[in-house]
């Protein structure tokens, strides 16, 4: 049996938690494809993960899941928040259930669900291009910034044979090797999707329908769908080039009549023919993604994402609008000086003004008014450090980002993707951090202690300080601590 996946077909958690099976996963040799986040069964079986990866935690309750087929865990999000800045303090509370269930080898179902309130810090209201909303969960409820979130992420997959495996559910996908990514993040609040995994010799392939909500074209919510495309290829041990495509549309036309495009629902093709043949004016996107590991604990990664652009537009280096693309560059090491469990990363991401929006927002990249890829964007620069540490329980990981924006104050010059591409300042002459400038420093540290691991439920501890230069300077300091149940990543630095 080929299953050994400790009952389920997915491994969910935040980077802290999956370190040390990123350890294993990015060694050349082992056929892998780490791209694409949550991992899955095909992972676990050609890296052998250990089964002490699964039974770490101070409570050893569900971790040994092997003869279990139900288990029931509890799930905390408790955060006490102090801003010395303003001597303000916040609470915020969120209890709920996770549940798995073993049918059969080949069928699993993973859920949780939690009811989180409490009110926003004055630090996560001044992020960049901050609309009113909780990051990866949702909105405020009024002025008085508080916020009442129920919260469901659940998946039903089935192993259709050695080679196929079919989820549907509601949550989030990351594709890339960078703490960020340019095609695909878990930035964004959870969303409906029927996922479709195909993977034999060193090639996978993946098909992702979603459904995602906008709430800034108007005041009722409205329904918006993408249709992605992922190919990775493992050239040879420690090579992988993935190609990346995809679509979005809203959800009704000038007609009020579309809904979900049937014509994006063949599972090979290329997407930009199809708008041309049905005569629509929808938000496709091209991208790829490289990586390349050397001596199984240091690996390079890059990223490219084209919105929309021409060859001779660019030749011609006049700064034409609609030269919308991004990079990305990094480089990651597990293990450094031969210690286990400390790591280190370097990355750099720029991304041209426009990309990712549209004529509306309705059909930008984007679900409940947050990026489905770099929290900041477009029009921006970024370098960032990251140093991890983990042994046993305990997990310590240290950020420093330095950022740059072009905002929208006095117009759109394109930082922000949710502005219709139509209201832009002119055709031409635009560049990278063309605007408002905003240039940020932030730094972090985030500290855990892991209490029970199948709910990756941990003690925290963190300290987020941003230092923020518009017109004015401005200096935003944020202790939390408390417990948390974490299966995707809580992201304060940007």
């Amino acid at each position: 049996m080929f299953f050994s996946i400790k009952g389920q077909h997915y491994f969910y958690g935040n980077t802290q938690r999956l370190y040390s099976l990123e350890a294993i996963a990015y060694q050349s040799g082992n056929n892998a494809h780490s791209i694409t986040k949550p991992y899955n069964f095909h992972v676990e079986n050609k890296c052998s993960f250990s089964d002490s990866i699964f039974q770490l935690g101070v409570f050893g309750y569900g971790s040994d899941t092997n003869s279990s087929r139900a288990v029931i865990l509890p799930v905390f999000d408790i955060d006490f928040q102090l801003s010395p800045t303003t001597n303000n303090t916040y609470l915020s509370s969120g209890f709920g259930v996770q549940c798995e269930l073993n049918f059969h080898p080949k069928v699993s179902f993973f859920s949780r669900y939690s009811y989180r309130s409490g009110q926003a810090s004055e630090y996560i209201l001044a992020s960049i291009n901050n609309r009113g909303t909780i990051q990866g969960l949702g909105f405020l409820e009024d002025s008085s910034n508080q916020f009442k979130i129920h919260e469901l992420d659940l998946n039903l997959s089935a192993a259709l044979n050695d080679y196929f495996l079919v989820s549907i559910g509601r949550g989030k996908n990351f594709w890339g090797d960078g703490h960020r990514s340019l095609l695909l993040s878990d930035f964004a609040p959870s969303y409906p999707y029927l996922r479709i995994e195909s993977e034999f010799w060193k090639v996978k392939y993946i098909n992702l329908y979603s459904v995602h909500r906008d709430h800034f074209y108007s005041s009722d919510k409205q329904n918006k769908f993408s249709s992605s495309h992922l190919l990775s290829w493992n050239i040879i041990d420690g090579l992988n080039l993935s190609v990346f495509e995809s679509v979005v549309w809203s959800g009704k036309d000038s007609l009020n009549r579309r809904n979900f495009d049937v014509n994006y629902l063949n599972p090979i093709i290329f997407f930009r023919p199809v708008e041309y043949n049905i005569g629509s004016a929808d938000n496709s996107f091209l991208g790829m993604n490289l990586k390349a590991t050397i001596f199984k604990k240091h690996v390079l990664y890059s990223q490219l994402i084209l919105d929309e652009f021409l060859l001779k537009e660019i030749r011609a280096s006049q700064g034409w609008w609609a030269n919308k693309y991004g990079f990305q560059l990094g480089y990651k090491c597990f293990d450094i000086f031969k210690l286990k469990g400390l790591g280190v990363q370097l990355e750099y991401n720029r991304v041209r003004p426009f990309t990712y929006s549209h004529v509306s927002s309705l059909q930008n990249y984007g679900n409940a008014n947050q990026s489905l890829a770099h929290p900041l964007e477009s029009n921006f620069s970024e370098i960032l450090t990251r140093l991890l540490f983990q042994k046993d329980n305990f997990s310590c990981q240290l950020t420093y980002a330095y950022q740059q924006h072009g905002g929208n104050t006095f117009g759109n010059y394109g930082g922000d993707m949710f502005s219709s591409y139509s209201t832009r300042m002119g055709d031409y002459n635009h560049s990278v951090l063309q605007g408002d400038l905003i240039q940020q420093h932030y730094l972090g540290l985030n500290l855990s202690y892991l209490l029970i691991a199948k709910s990756n439920t941990a003690f925290f501890s963190r300290l987020d300080f941003r230092n923020y230069l518009t017109l004015q300077k401005e200096n935003n300091l944020l202790f939390s601590m408390g417990i948390r149940s974490n299966i995707w990543n809580t992201y304060l630095d940007y």
